[in-house]
């Protein structure tokens, strides 16, 4: 077995094996035992214990209680701050505005978040499963959006990864059910047209399609499964009255999170894909039968299968391989365990003839990996604190986790991140990491050793091998950057 192919292959389904490891000696086994487990995340140390400099406020938020809370101390302070604006100068409204939202909501909270997911990355137990999740975690797009559900982005895409040891039908319930997503998408306001709230003028929301249509289109079994308008339409009235409970006058002592309110359901029967979804007397079971049925579905079968071999494979994957992961799914009626499996011996046995270039993120893991360097520590306490920011570093990149712009996630095809701007960013991202790692005795000498050709794992091409060989280039290791890690090797797995 050529080391150069298991070197990829750990590529392909995680970030690389660090420089100071072995290789696995049976690549599959090595990565089956990961997504076997559940993995604790956190804002990890190199060693993988909990970085200890942060301020108590920086812990992740785990209890849907504090969750809630969060959230809706976030929305009365944004409330609060439009009565600011009418007492104080620009420049002091400004201000107030960076003080209690800028800084704690839209710049750390999400800085918490993607830190916790790098390092747990670099750092955790199974980079395997981290591959994996950031996969589920863009497959269910959560981003900020414009209900001020900051606190709300971290904590969902969280609550996927306990589920990829389970099966997609609960997947997919929490996912649509979570607040994260009915905020996000607007559910929370999706309200029957011949609802008591409705009809009794309670409201004045009306009907959303945006979760009905992305849990079509999206979530389950895609356009070219051929549903109609009709199904979206039906799928949004069964979605009227799921909303978000959060801790305010109306529900005191209610539990918070989910609740399914029937005062804004549309009554009656909804009919999706020809099936008729009635519930006289418990309502909230229209969804959950609906659900039941997107996930077992054949067309969701196959656009997941064909989703996660182009994720992982290539942008055509090879007919065999979507074969294979749509017959894990269906045979194991969702179990994502043995889906998984199927995805990584596709990614074993096609290795040689399919090709990914890795996105913005997988590359820069991949970097730090290799390399030994850690990811930029600074926390952006405010938006003039010194220092690179990890966030920022991956915006840079066109990837500014967690903003991604669209619902339907980040690009998966290689071609949508290829392009001469792209290439660009990744050589100036490389100067910068480049430099971070001249104060990093064991990034230096990872370089050494790939200057010196010890690092036989991953041969660069022919004129990167030229290249690292220079005088020159070995003299500046900026210079042994540029050649390496933007060589065809490392842009591709």
């Amino acid at each position: 077995m050529h080391s150069s192919l298991v070197s990829k292959f750990t590529r392909r389904v995680a970030f690389g094996v660090p420089g100071d490891q072995a290789l696995p000696t049976d690549p599959v086994a090595w990565a089956n035992a990961q997504v076997a487990l559940l993995p604790p995340i956190d804002v990890l140390e190199p060693n993988g214990e909990r970085r200890q400099d942060l301020p108590p406020e920086m812990r992740l938020l785990w209890s849907m209680d504090e969750v809630m809370h969060a959230f809706e101390r976030h929305r009365r302070t944004a409330r609060l701050s439009l009565k600011k604006a009418k007492e104080l100068s620009t420049k002091d409204y400004q201000d107030y505005r960076e003080r209690t939202i800028f800084s704690p909501y839209s710049r750390l909270e999400h800085w918490k978040e993607v830190q916790a997911r790098e390092t747990t990355a670099l750092y955790g137990q199974a980079p395997v499963f981290e591959r994996f999740w950031h996969f589920w975690s863009n497959h269910f797009m959560v981003a900020p959006g414009n209900q001020n559900n900051d606190t709300l982005v971290g904590p969902f895409q969280r609550s996927l990864r306990p589920l990829m040891l389970g099966n997609f039908r609960e997947m997919l319930w929490n996912a649509v059910t979570h607040p994260g997503m009915l905020v996000y998408l607007d559910n929370n306001r999706n309200t029957g047209p011949n609802s008591i709230a409705a009809l009794k003028k309670w409201t004045n929301n009306s009907i959303n399609e945006n979760l009905g249509r992305e849990l079509l289109e999206l979530f389950t079994l895609s356009p070219s499964a051929g549903y109609t308008q009709k199904d979206v339409e039906g799928a949004t009235l069964i979605l009227t009255g799921w909303r978000e409970m959060k801790p305010d006058k109306w529900h005191k002592g209610q539990k918070l999170g989910t609740y399914f309110d029937l005062n804004r359901h549309e009554p009656g029967s909804q009919e999706v894909l020809g099936k008729n979804y009635t519930a006289h007397f418990r309502p909230s079971s229209k969804l959950e039968d609906l659900v039941t049925d997107l996930a077992q579905h054949p067309a969701t079968a196959e656009h997941l299968a064909k989703k996660l071999c182009v994720y992982f494979l290539d942008d055509t994957p090879p007919a065999a391989a979507i074969k294979s992961v749509k017959e894990a799914f269906i045979n194991s009626q969702g179990d994502l365990s043995t889906v998984h499996r199927a995805v990584i011996l596709a990614c074993w046995t096609h290795l040689e003839s399919t090709q990914k270039f890795v996105s913005p993120e997988t590359w820069f893991l991949q970097v730090l990996t290799l390399s030994g360097t850690q990811p930029p520590r600074t926390v952006p306490v405010t938006k003039n604190t010194p220092g690179i920011k990890t966030p920022y570093l991956l915006g840079d990149l066109g990837q500014e986790l967690p903003r991604c712009p669209q619902p339907n996630g980040w690009p998966i095809r290689s071609s949508d991140w290829i392009s001469k701007e792209m290439l660009d960013r990744r050589l100036r991202a490389l100067g910068v990491l480049a430099n971070m790692s001249q104060r990093n005795g064991q990034a230096m000498q990872a370089m050494r050793c790939i200057v010196a050709g010890s690092q036989r794992d991953i041969p660069p091409n022919e004129m990167a091998a030229q290249l690292l060989l220079k005088p020159e280039v070995q003299a500046d290791m900026r210079l042994a950057w540029l050649a390496y890690f933007a060589s065809p090797a490392l842009l591709w797995s």
